[in-house]
C-alpha cells in the first residue's frame, strides 16, 4: 500500500484594530481562559506559553506597541488589520514527540525572520487537543512611505508629500493571493521542510482564484531518483563483472594468440633461415651449373675442329659450317640454364609473397592485441578510480554519523530525559536542560512580580494548607476549588 503524503499546515487569521473583543476572544482561547467541556483539564495543565503568560498581558502589549508607531503624522486606521493570529501544525503523528520542541523553536525563529522580533508578542502551545499545534500572536508593522493628504494649494500646485515609518501594513504580506502563497513558501522553507513534511502548493490561476494542486513531495521524488541511481548502479555493477568476465576470456585467448605467434615467429625466423640458406645453396648451385656446362662434356664430344681460330687457307663459309654446331650446343644450354634461373626467381618471389602476406597478418593481429591489452589498462585505471571514490564516500558517511551522534547526545540532554551519575549513582533527570530551564525561569519570573505582604499572605496560606513547596500548595488550592465547586452544587 503506497504511503499517504504527510503535509505541513501554517493558517493566518487577520483581525482588525476595532474588534478588540475578537482579539480578545482569541487570546483566552489560546491561553484556556476560559470553560470548555471539549480539553481534557490534566493535558490543558500541560499546554505551555511563550514570551507572555496570559491574555491581558498579550492584550496590554498589543496596546502599547500601536502606540509606539502611533504619531503626530500618522495614527492607524480602526480598519486595518490589527493583529495576525498564526498556527502551525501538521498531519496527525507527522512530527515525533522526541522533535516538538524543535518545532516549536523553529516557528519562532521563522516568525521573527519574517515579521520583526518586536511584533512576535506571545505564543502557546496545545496539547490537549488531537494534534499537537502552535498558536503565534503577531503585529503586521512594516516601514511602509506613505502620502500625506494635500491642502488645497499643494493640491492645486501638484505637490505630494509623503512619510516613511512604521505602520500597520497587512497588505504587505497577505494582500494578494500571490503574497499569500510567498508567505506559505517561506513558512514551508523555514519550518516544515526540517520534518521532511509536504507543502499543499496553491496555483494561481488567471481570475485570481485558487485551486489546490497536490502534487508528489520532494522527498519522494528523491526516492525514486536514488531508486534509479541504485538500478544504474546495479546495472553498472553487472555490466563491470560482465567486462571483467570477458577481460579474463580475453586475457587467457591473449596468451594463447601470444604463445601461437611466438610458435609461428620461431617457425618463421627457422623458415627464413632455411629461405636464406636455400638462396645461397641455389646461388652456387648455379654457379657449379654454369662451370659444368662449360666443362660439359657436350661441349668436349661435339662434331667441330677442336680450333676455333680458322685455318689460313679456309674461307668463311667453310670455317661457318665447321664452327656453327659448337655455338648451337653454347646456345641451347645457355637457354637451358636461363630457363633454370627464370623458374628458381619466380618461386623465391611466390614465397616472399607469401612470407610477407604472414608477416602483414601477424602485424594485425599484434596490434588488435595491444587495442585489447590497452583497453583492459584503461578498465583496469576506472575501477581502481571508483574504489578511491567508494572509500572517501565511505568516510565521509563515519564522520556524518559520528557528528549525528554527538547532535543526538546534545539534543538528548538539552530536550529529552537523560541520566547522569551523582555520587557514583546512575539518576534519572525527568526533563531536559532546555524545559528545566524554561520552567524555574517562569517559577522566579512569578516570585519575583510579588509584593513583600503577597509573600507573607502566601508564607501564612501555606502553614494553613500544611504545604512546603509551591507545587503542593497549587495542588491543594486547586482541590479545595474542586470541593467547593462540588459543595455549591
Amino acid at each position: 500500500m503506497e504511503e499517504q503524503p504527510k503535509y505541513g499546515i501554517f493558517r493566518i487569521e487577520k483581525i482588525k484594530l476595532c474588534d478588540g473583543g475578537e482579539i480578545m476572544g482569541r487570546l483566552k482561547h489560546a491561553f484556556r481562559e476560559f470553560k470548555n467541556d471539549s480539553f481534557d483539564p490534566e493535558l490543558t495543565k500541560m499546554n505551555k506559553s511563550f514570551i507572555l503568560g496570559s491574555a491581558k498581558e498579550v492584550m496590554k502589549a498589543y496596546k502599547d506597541r500601536i502606540n509606539e508607531i502611533t504619531t503626530d503624522k500618522y495614527k492607524p486606521p480602526k480598519n486595518a488589520v490589527g493583529i495576525y493570529e498564526c498556527m502551525f501544525t501538521s498531519t496527525a503523528g507527522a512530527i515525533p514527540k522526541e522533535r516538538e520542541n524543535e518545532f516549536f523553536e523553529l516557528t519562532y525563529e521563522q516568525l521573527c525572520k519574517t515579521f520583526g522580533k518586536e511584533n512576535v508578542l506571545a505564543g502557546t502551545v496545545h496539547v490537549d487537543e488531537t494534534t499537537v499545534h502552535t498558536h503565534w500572536f503577531v503585529l503586521p508593522i512594516f516601514n511602509t512611505t506613505s502620502m500625506l493628504r494635500r491642502t488645497r494649494k499643494e493640491k492645486e500646485k501638484g505637490i505630494f508629500r509623503t512619510i516613511s515609518q512604521l505602520q500597520l501594513n497587512a497588505s504587505h504580506w497577505t494582500g494578494s493571493p500571490a503574497l499569500l502563497s510567498k508567505l506559505q513558501d517561506i513558512m514551508w522553507e523555514g519550518v516544515f521542510k526540517h520534518f521532511g513534511l509536504e507543502r499543499g502548493e496553491v496555483e494561481l490561476t488567471g481570475d485570481r482564484t485558487k485551486k489546490k494542486k497536490n502534487k508528489r513531495s520532494d522527498l519522494k521524488k528523491r526516492d525514486e531518483a536514488l531508486s534509479e541511481k541504485e538500478k544504474e548502479l546495479d546495472q553498472e555493477q553487472e555490466r563491470q563483472k560482465q567486462m571483467a568476465l570477458e577481460l579474463s576470456k580475453t586475457e587467457e585467448k591473449q596468451k594463447e594468440n601470444e604463445a601461437a605467434l611466438k610458435n609461428e615467429r620461431q617457425a618463421l625466423s627457422e623458415e627464413k633461415a632455411d629461405f636464406e640458406k636455400h638462396v645461397t645453396t641455389a646461388a652456387q648451385e648455379a654457379v657449379n651449373m654454369y662451370d659444368s656446362l662449360k666443362r660439359s662434356n657436350e661441349f668436349e664430344n661435339a662434331d667441330f675442329p677442336s680450333l676455333p681460330a680458322p685455318d689460313s687457307n679456309e674461307n668463311s663459309l667453310l670455317y661457318h659450317f665447321r664452327i656453327k654446331p659448337v655455338f648451337d650446343a653454347v646456345v641451347s644450354k645457355a637457354k637451358q640454364f636461363f630457363s633454370q634461373i627464370k623458374l628458381l626467381k619466380k618461386s623465391h618471389k611466390e614465397e616472399i609473397e607469401k612470407l610477407s602476406n604472414e608477416h602483414e597478418r601477424n602485424l594485425q593481429v599484434a596490434k588488435q592485441n595491444a587495442e585489447i591489452e590497452k583497453q583492459s589498462a584503461v578498465a583496469a585505471a576506472v575501477k581502481k578510480k571508483a574504489d578511491e571514490m567508494t572509500s572517501a564516500i565511505n568516510l565521509l558517511k563515519q564522520d556524518i554519523q559520528k557528528e549525528q551522534k554527538e547532535k543526538e547526545k546534545w539534543h538528548t540532554m538539552l530536550f529529552k530525559k537523560f541520566t547522569c551519575l551523582v555520587n557514583g549513582k546512575p539518576v534519572e533527570v525527568n526533563h531536559g536542560l532546555t524545559d528545566a530551564y524554561l520552567k524555574t525561569n517562569q517559577q522566579l519570573s512569578e516570585w519575583e512580580g510579588k509584593s513583600g505582604d503577597e509573600l507573607i499572605d502566601l508564607g501564612n496560606n501555606y502553614k494553613k494548607l500544611n504545604v512546603k513547596c509551591w507545587r503542593d500548595y497549587i495542588r491543594a488550592k486547586f482541590r479545595n476549588k474542586e470541593n467547593n465547586y462540588d459543595m455549591a452544587r
